[in-house]
């Protein structure tokens, strides 16, 4: 069942234009040398060649392409279309792999980083966990093309503190509480580390967290089973 998957990746990535973009429209850096190793650490990453395999390379034919052609607003809207398209890829993978009888429900949301309009996280699926006349108990579930903190305690609009402007990828879950209209009250930091159901950069080990949480076993039994599963 929670056989080891490779990562999902950002793709193949936006064309020849990007040494560009990333010295001038997305300034990765600002100084000449350090913008010539960012370019090409950049190309590399885009042409895919960093070395990890796609099990979703199928999706990279489908990402918006990105210019230097374009403006600020452009380069956001496409990299929004290209997490949803992450997003969907993430969320039918994790569907695939867990328990008859799950709970998570699909559910597609991108947003991108102040200031970085290249990295960004989307929502692929969320659990209801709890309900009362007025609100809702649920864990989202995320995956983002940078590596880096979450902070529940900043608030919504300072979430996410990544480590550098460096793509990357990792997931996480995250502890909400909803009114009946589906808006945002706040983060549940008595569950988790403050709200934070978990992060990581490892699919399996999240591929257990989400298991764990959409079927109310713990990581043990799913464990166990999959040690059976595997005999």
């Amino acid at each position: 069942m929670m056989n080891p998957a490779s990562k999902l990746q950002y793709g193949e990535r936006f064309g020849d234009d990007v040494k560009k973009i990333v010295r001038s429209a997305l300034s990765i850096a600002s100084v000449s040398s350090e913008a010539e190793i960012a370019s090409a650490r950049y190309a590399r990453w885009f042409r895919g060649e960093t070395g990890e395999t796609e099990p979703m390379a199928t999706s990279a034919k489908k990402f918006h392409r990105i210019t230097t052609a374009m403006a600020a607003a452009e380069v956001i809207a496409a990299t929004k279309e290209n997490l949803s398209i992450l997003g969907g890829d993430a969320s039918d993978l994790f569907t695939s792999k867990l328990p008859t009888g799950h709970r998570m429900r699909k559910a597609i949301r991108p947003t991108i980083l102040p200031n970085a309009p290249h990295l960004g996280a989307c929502k692929f699926g969320e659990i209801v966990t709890g309900r009362s006349q007025d609100v809702f108990a649920v864990t989202q579930l995320f995956i983002a093309n940078f590596d880096g903190d979450i902070d529940t305690t900043a608030g919504s609009a300072n979430l996410y503190k990544p480590r550098s402007q460096d793509f990357d990828q990792m997931f996480f879950g995250l502890h909400l509480i909803l009114g009946r209209d589906g808006n945002l009250l706040g983060f549940n930091q008595t569950l988790g580390n403050k709200g934070v159901s978990f992060k990581t950069k490892d699919i399996t080990a999240a591929l257990y967290n989400v298991a764990s949480v959409s079927t109310g076993l713990s990581m043990e039994d799913l464990q166990a089973r999959a040690a059976v599963n595997r005999r």
